[in-house]
């Protein structure tokens, strides 16, 4: 469990891989497990409320509101009962296929710039990136991975700020307010932050169908349909909305570094084309139990692709849900 009222140097973030690595096997620590001692968990989730994912060879639990896999339900009551959180946390959360990818790959070159700088046209600086060698999932926790397989205690070995992914719903994590007390860099004894990004729905359903098919390759797109700040606004301004979140995390770009271009240094070692070419990202799997390639989360990154693949009546379904669902939101997709 991360360790509360312990002061940390801000030095992060740092790449998961590297810290995850820097132990042989035999010296890291055990895994604690979900049960948390807790002998009744399996009794819990399988007395919660089912249905089987309508593509899929899986079960969903309703938990907390929410329909999750139900491998992830013990992750989620375990995260919810340990993890700590400190209060310059940054946490990017998303639904799964949404941009989560080039995000990432964002916020982890736009925090980490002081000690990686984002290569500029020098090749001596191009090759010594992490984002060069190391597929952007590899930079960050998968937050909830972690809690299911007991090796949370690896939060640990991070030094602050911490960069965290997940795809849990905010009602799964901890509040903000329990966020460990000791002031960070900036004396901000706040709570930690969260970077959310989401898709038009329509575009999001397109690009889960062509990454349900690395695992059933028949699935029609009819099939993935029946169940059923954004990444269009990231993709109109990706260097205003690096800045913005420079911003909100409290690391503004200073004056020099905006003359010096390296906000669009940034959003160039990011893009779409340039992760694709990088060896990290060709090779490799995403979910290697599953043999899921790296290279399908790089796919074409647009907006508007559904009218490639949907009828006008698939379209106004969707669309449809979507305002019932955000019915008093104020929320809409454009």
């Amino acid at each position: 469990m991360a360790t509360a009222g312990i002061s940390f140097s801000p030095v992060g973030p740092v790449p998961f891989e590297d810290v995850d690595g820097e132990l042989p096997a035999s010296e890291r620590p055990a895994p604690e497990g979900i049960d948390d001692g807790d002998d009744h968990l399996a009794d819990m989730v399988s007395s919660l409320p089912s249905k089987m994912e309508v593509n899929l060879p899986l079960k969903l639990r309703l938990y907390r509101g929410f329909w999750l896999a139900e491998i992830h339900v013990p992750a989620a009551v375990a995260l919810r009962r340990r993890f700590v959180p400190r209060p310059d946390d940054v946490i990017v959360a998303s639904l799964p296929k949404c941009g989560t990818t080039w995000l990432i790959a964002l916020t982890f070159a736009t925090m980490a710039r002081h000690m990686h700088h984002p290569p500029t046209s020098a090749p001596a600086s191009a090759s010594s990136h992490p984002l060069h060698r190391l597929n952007p999932h590899q930079c960050l926790p998968f937050l909830e991975g972690l809690f299911a397989r007991g090796e949370e205690a690896k939060l640990d070995a991070l030094p602050s700020p911490r960069l965290i992914n997940t795809h849990m719903p905010l009602a799964i994590l901890p509040s903000a307010t329990l966020a460990t007390t000791t002031a960070n860099s900036s004396g901000n004894r706040g709570g930690y932050k969260i970077i959310y990004i989401c898709r038009e729905p329509k575009d999001m359903i397109v690009s889960m169908w062509h990454y349900t098919r690395q695992l059933m390759p028949d699935v029609s797109f009819a099939e993935t349909l029946s169940p059923t700040a954004t990444t269009t606004e990231l993709l109109r301004d990706p260097a205003g909305n690096v800045r913005k979140m420079a911003r909100f995390v409290g690391l503004p770009f200073s004056e020099a570094e905006e003359e010096a271009g390296t906000v669009e240094a940034i959003v160039e070692l990011c893009s779409l084309d340039r992760m694709r070419g990088f060896e990290a990202n060709r090779t490799g799997y995403v979910d290697a139990q599953r043999k899921i390639p790296r290279e399908t989360l790089f796919r074409k990154g647009v907006v508007g692709d559904c009218v490639n693949h949907m009828t006008p009546e698939m379209a106004r379904r969707v669309d449809d849900i979507v305002a019932d669902k955000f019915s008093g939101t104020g929320l809409t997709f454009k």
